[in-house]
């Protein structure tokens, strides 16, 4: 889209940079952590890790500069699906696949629903 358009601002605020920035480490955490748990044994934690952290890494970076309403909201789901996946696929007495997926997905899901907040009060 255009600079000119009217939902576009530019430069974007430093606040909006860094959620952006941690949204795409929390889906590159992911990723990285599904590697980690294949390596460790644990294939369900991986396949639970691996997917979100995937869609979050394509979904934060198509446009970092501009929040987006409908991919901010998908993250919001991905991250909070990630953040309960140990105790909807059953692989919670791992605690380090838990709280893995536990943080990440707050930080994914958190960054995500402060970006609305912060479109909705510009």
């Amino acid at each position: 889209m255009h600079r000119s358009h009217p939902d576009f601002r530019w430069p974007p605020r430093a606040d909006e940079i860094l959620l952006a920035a941690l949204q795409h480490a929390a889906g590159t955490a992911l990723v990285v952590a599904a590697w980690v748990l294949i390596i460790a044994g644990n294939a369900g934690a991986a396949a639970s890790a691996l997917p979100p952290g995937l869609m979050i890494l394509v979904l934060s970076g198509i446009d970092p500069a501009r929040i987006r309403p409908a991919i901010e909201r998908a993250i919001v789901i991905l991250g909070t699906g990630a953040a309960l996946a140990p105790w909807l696929f059953g692989f919670s007495a791992n605690d380090a696949a838990t709280w893995t997926h536990v943080v990440l997905g707050a930080v994914a899901a958190g960054s995500a629903a402060a970006r609305l907040c912060f479109a909705r009060a510009s």
